[in-house]
Protein backbone atom coordinates (compact mmCIF):
# COMPACT_ATOMS: atom_id res chain seq x y z
CA UNK A 1 0.00 0.00 0.00
CA UNK A 2 1.32 3.52 -0.59
CA UNK A 3 1.57 6.65 1.07
CA UNK A 4 0.44 10.13 -0.45
CA UNK A 5 3.02 12.49 -0.94
CA UNK A 6 1.56 14.58 1.49
CA UNK A 7 1.49 11.91 4.07
CA UNK A 8 5.14 10.90 3.39
CA UNK A 9 6.13 14.56 4.10
CA UNK A 10 4.52 14.94 6.81
CA UNK A 11 5.97 11.46 8.49
CA UNK A 12 9.49 12.72 7.27
CA UNK A 13 8.59 16.35 9.08
CA UNK A 14 7.77 14.21 12.06
CA UNK A 15 10.76 12.32 11.94
CA UNK A 16 13.31 15.13 11.43
CA UNK A 17 11.89 17.24 14.41
CA UNK A 18 12.02 13.87 16.68
CA UNK A 19 14.96 13.78 19.28
CA UNK A 20 17.57 11.65 18.32
CA UNK A 21 18.95 9.14 20.63
CA UNK A 22 21.67 10.74 21.09
CA UNK A 23 19.53 13.62 22.30
CA UNK A 24 17.62 12.02 24.55
CA UNK A 25 20.58 10.32 26.03
CA UNK A 26 22.10 13.87 26.82
CA UNK A 27 18.78 15.08 27.93
CA UNK A 28 19.27 12.10 31.09
CA UNK A 29 22.06 12.55 31.65
CA UNK A 30 21.75 16.46 32.31
CA UNK A 31 18.30 15.44 34.43
CA UNK A 32 20.08 12.62 36.84
CA UNK A 33 23.07 15.15 36.92
CA UNK A 34 20.45 18.03 38.04
CA UNK A 35 18.78 15.27 40.60
CA UNK A 36 22.64 14.10 42.27
CA UNK A 37 23.39 17.75 42.37
CA UNK A 38 20.06 18.98 44.68
CA UNK A 39 20.37 15.56 46.66
CA UNK A 40 23.78 16.36 47.20
CA UNK A 41 22.97 19.78 48.84
CA UNK A 42 20.45 18.18 50.42
CA UNK A 43 22.81 15.61 52.28
CA UNK A 44 24.99 18.75 52.96
CA UNK A 45 22.39 20.35 55.40
CA UNK A 46 20.97 16.78 56.60
CA UNK A 47 24.90 16.23 57.49
CA UNK A 48 25.20 19.65 59.18
CA UNK A 49 22.11 18.50 61.42
CA UNK A 50 23.76 15.43 62.65
CA UNK A 51 26.58 17.15 63.37
CA UNK A 52 24.92 19.33 65.61
CA UNK A 53 22.63 16.38 66.93
CA UNK A 54 25.92 14.44 67.66
CA UNK A 55 27.61 16.94 69.65
CA UNK A 56 24.58 17.81 71.72
CA UNK A 57 24.38 14.16 72.53
CA UNK A 58 28.18 14.32 73.56
CA UNK A 59 27.32 17.28 76.08
CA UNK A 60 24.57 15.79 77.07
CA UNK A 61 26.83 13.07 78.60
CA UNK A 62 29.64 14.88 79.67
CA UNK A 63 27.22 17.21 81.72
CA UNK A 64 25.38 14.37 83.35
CA UNK A 65 29.01 12.74 84.37
CA UNK A 66 29.81 16.35 85.87
CA UNK A 67 27.01 16.34 87.97
CA UNK A 68 27.55 13.00 89.58
CA UNK A 69 31.49 14.05 89.58
CA UNK A 70 31.44 15.81 93.51
CA UNK A 71 34.53 17.22 92.25
CA UNK A 72 33.03 19.58 89.45
CA UNK A 73 32.48 22.87 90.24
CA UNK A 74 29.23 24.78 89.63
CA UNK A 75 31.10 26.88 87.17
CA UNK A 76 32.29 24.35 84.73
CA UNK A 77 28.54 23.34 84.93
CA UNK A 78 27.09 26.60 83.78
CA UNK A 79 29.72 26.62 81.13
CA UNK A 80 28.67 23.63 79.54
CA UNK A 81 24.93 24.43 79.70
CA UNK A 82 25.37 27.55 78.34
CA UNK A 83 27.25 26.01 75.26
CA UNK A 84 24.44 23.11 75.49
CA UNK A 85 21.99 25.80 74.85
CA UNK A 86 23.85 27.90 72.29
CA UNK A 87 24.42 24.40 70.03
CA UNK A 88 20.15 23.63 70.69
CA UNK A 89 19.15 27.26 69.32
CA UNK A 90 21.98 26.62 65.89
CA UNK A 91 20.39 23.00 65.45
CA UNK A 92 16.51 24.50 65.64
CA UNK A 93 17.82 27.45 63.30
CA UNK A 94 19.31 24.45 60.71
CA UNK A 95 16.20 22.74 60.88
CA UNK A 96 13.93 25.14 60.31
CA UNK A 97 16.19 26.60 57.60
CA UNK A 98 16.25 22.78 56.13
CA UNK A 99 12.77 22.42 55.98
CA UNK A 100 12.45 26.03 53.72
CA UNK A 101 15.58 25.55 51.34
CA UNK A 102 14.78 21.69 50.66
CA UNK A 103 11.87 22.76 48.00
CA UNK A 104 14.32 25.01 46.44
CA UNK A 105 17.65 23.14 46.40
CA UNK A 106 15.09 20.59 44.75
CA UNK A 107 14.17 22.93 42.04
CA UNK A 108 17.65 23.69 41.53
CA UNK A 109 17.30 27.26 42.08
CA UNK A 110 19.53 27.16 44.75
CA UNK A 111 23.02 25.75 45.97
CA UNK A 112 23.62 25.53 49.63
CA UNK A 113 27.01 24.66 51.09
CA UNK A 114 29.49 25.52 54.62
CA UNK A 115 32.61 27.02 54.07
CA UNK A 116 34.92 28.84 56.84
CA UNK A 117 32.45 27.97 58.85
CA UNK A 118 29.68 30.00 57.62
CA UNK A 119 26.41 28.71 55.82
CA UNK A 120 25.97 29.61 52.22
CA UNK A 121 23.36 30.20 49.78
CA UNK A 122 24.59 30.77 46.30
CA UNK A 123 22.37 31.38 43.26
CA UNK A 124 23.85 32.18 39.51
CA UNK A 125 24.31 35.24 38.40
CA UNK A 126 22.51 34.37 35.28
CA UNK A 127 19.18 33.85 37.40
CA UNK A 128 19.10 37.14 38.32
CA UNK A 129 20.86 39.01 35.69
CA UNK A 130 21.60 39.27 32.51
CA UNK A 131 25.51 39.94 31.71
CA UNK A 132 26.87 42.84 32.75
CA UNK A 133 23.38 43.85 34.36
CA UNK A 134 22.22 44.91 37.50
CA UNK A 135 18.59 44.99 36.88
CA UNK A 136 16.45 42.01 38.35
CA UNK A 137 14.90 39.82 35.81
CA UNK A 138 11.61 38.55 36.39
CA UNK A 139 12.82 34.78 37.00
CA UNK A 140 15.53 36.37 39.42
CA UNK A 141 12.82 38.54 41.79
CA UNK A 142 10.45 34.81 41.73
CA UNK A 143 13.49 32.78 43.10
CA UNK A 144 14.37 35.99 45.21
CA UNK A 145 10.50 36.22 46.68
CA UNK A 146 10.73 32.02 47.52
CA UNK A 147 14.34 32.94 49.38
CA UNK A 148 13.13 35.70 51.21
CA UNK A 149 10.00 33.30 52.60
CA UNK A 150 12.79 30.77 53.53
CA UNK A 151 14.76 33.10 55.25
CA UNK A 152 12.18 34.09 57.77
CA UNK A 153 12.68 31.74 59.98
CA UNK A 154 15.90 33.52 60.61
CA UNK A 155 15.08 37.08 60.47
CA UNK A 156 16.89 37.91 63.66
CA UNK A 157 20.13 36.84 62.39
CA UNK A 158 22.46 38.61 60.03
CA UNK A 159 22.75 37.67 56.80
CA UNK A 160 25.52 39.22 54.49
CA UNK A 161 24.79 39.68 50.68
CA UNK A 162 27.69 38.90 48.77
CA UNK A 163 28.55 39.50 45.05
CA UNK A 164 31.10 37.74 42.57
CA UNK A 165 32.16 37.65 38.97
CA UNK A 166 34.65 35.52 36.89
CA UNK A 167 37.65 36.69 35.59
CA UNK A 168 36.82 38.76 32.76
CA UNK A 169 37.48 42.67 32.89
CA UNK A 170 34.52 44.91 32.40
CA UNK A 171 34.91 48.47 31.82
CA UNK A 172 31.86 50.28 30.99
CA UNK A 173 30.36 53.72 31.17
CA UNK A 174 28.89 52.59 34.49
CA UNK A 175 31.06 49.85 35.86
CA UNK A 176 34.89 50.46 35.64
CA UNK A 177 35.62 46.68 37.33
CA UNK A 178 34.04 43.67 38.64
CA UNK A 179 34.70 45.44 41.91
CA UNK A 180 31.81 47.89 41.23
CA UNK A 181 29.81 45.63 39.07
CA UNK A 182 29.93 42.52 42.19
CA UNK A 183 28.99 45.27 44.74
CA UNK A 184 26.21 47.06 42.69
CA UNK A 185 24.65 43.65 41.94
CA UNK A 186 24.87 42.55 46.11
CA UNK A 187 23.13 45.99 46.82
CA UNK A 188 20.53 45.07 44.42
CA UNK A 189 19.83 41.45 45.59
CA UNK A 190 19.57 43.45 49.28
CA UNK A 191 17.35 46.31 48.72
CA UNK A 192 14.67 43.91 46.88
CA UNK A 193 15.01 41.41 49.95
CA UNK A 194 14.51 44.74 52.29
CA UNK A 195 11.68 45.44 49.66
CA UNK A 196 9.68 41.93 50.42
CA UNK A 197 10.31 42.33 54.36
CA UNK A 198 13.58 41.10 55.69
CA UNK A 199 14.18 43.79 58.01
CA UNK A 200 17.13 45.96 56.87
CA UNK A 201 19.08 45.93 59.81
CA UNK A 202 19.78 42.20 59.52
CA UNK A 203 21.24 42.83 56.12
CA UNK A 204 24.49 43.98 54.44
CA UNK A 205 26.14 44.15 51.32
CA UNK A 206 29.69 43.46 49.58
CA UNK A 207 31.44 42.72 46.47
CA UNK A 208 34.75 40.66 46.12
CA UNK A 209 34.67 41.25 41.94
CA UNK A 210 36.89 38.16 40.87
CA UNK A 211 38.31 37.60 44.02
CA UNK A 212 37.08 34.73 45.80
CA UNK A 213 36.39 32.10 43.13
CA UNK A 214 34.84 28.45 43.69
CA UNK A 215 35.85 27.11 40.20
CA UNK A 216 38.68 27.59 37.86
CA UNK A 217 38.32 30.70 35.57
CA UNK A 218 40.11 28.61 32.58
CA UNK A 219 37.17 27.43 31.05
CA UNK A 220 33.33 28.24 30.66
CA UNK A 221 31.65 26.03 33.39
CA UNK A 222 34.26 26.93 36.12
CA UNK A 223 33.37 31.01 34.95
CA UNK A 224 29.86 30.49 35.40
CA UNK A 225 29.99 28.97 38.74
CA UNK A 226 31.80 31.98 39.81
CA UNK A 227 29.00 34.47 38.77
CA UNK A 228 27.10 34.01 41.76
CA UNK A 229 25.60 36.08 44.52
CA UNK A 230 26.12 34.09 47.90
CA UNK A 231 23.40 35.12 51.46
CA UNK A 232 25.59 34.04 54.10
CA UNK A 233 24.59 33.49 57.38
CA UNK A 234 26.95 35.29 59.78
CA UNK A 235 27.79 33.77 62.78
CA UNK A 236 26.11 35.42 66.27
CA UNK A 237 29.76 36.68 67.91
CA UNK A 238 27.50 37.72 70.52
CA UNK A 239 27.30 33.90 71.63
CA UNK A 240 30.44 32.97 72.19
CA UNK A 241 31.71 33.07 75.49
CA UNK A 242 34.48 35.15 76.43
CA UNK A 243 34.49 37.50 72.78
CA UNK A 244 33.62 40.88 74.69
CA UNK A 245 36.41 39.93 77.06
CA UNK A 246 39.09 39.50 74.24
CA UNK A 247 37.95 42.96 72.64
CA UNK A 248 37.15 45.26 75.61
CA UNK A 249 40.56 47.44 76.20
CA UNK A 250 41.67 46.44 80.09
CA UNK A 251 41.42 49.29 82.17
Amino acid sequence: MFRSLPALTALGLLVACSPSRKELQASLDKANADLAASQQQVQTLQGKITELENDIKERDQKIAQLEKDRDATATELAALRDEQARRNKELDTFRQLFARLKKLIDAGTIKVSFRKGRMIVEMASAVLFDSGKTELKPGGKTALDELVVAFQSVSDRDLMVAGHTDTDPIKTRQFKSNWELSTARAVVVTDYMISKGFPAEHLGAAGFGEFDPVASNADVEGKAKNRRIEIVLMPNLGELKGIEDMITPSR
